[in-house]
């Protein structure tokens, strides 16, 4: 079954709901906490799957990929940053 990466009725991303989903951060939250271990696993876990498609994909996609992952990590930093700047408005 193919995963939608956009809700058809809002059309807005459906990133955190393909995260929850994910057996990989089930796994991590299962008991809601994370550890350093946790944290290690999943960076070694994304680090072989770029490697993979370092690997695998053509200049062109690894460009797109790059550039993708780029800004997604650009709009997580911005709003973590944004969590705690409302944390201290409160």
């Amino acid at each position: 079954m193919e995963t939608k990466w956009f809700d058809e009725k809002t059309g807005i991303f459906r990133l955190d709901e393909i995260v929850a989903e994910r057996e990989s951060f089930q796994k991590i939250m299962a008991d809601q906490m994370v550890t350093d271990q946790e944290i290690r696993d999943q960076s070694a876990l994304v680090v072989d799957i770029l490697k993979k498609l370092h690997e695998t994909l053509p200049e062109e996609h690894r460009k797109d990929v790059m550039n993708l992952l780029a800004e997604i990590t650009v709009l997580y930093a911005a709003t973590k940053y944004h969590d705690i700047q409302e944390l201290w408005r409160r």
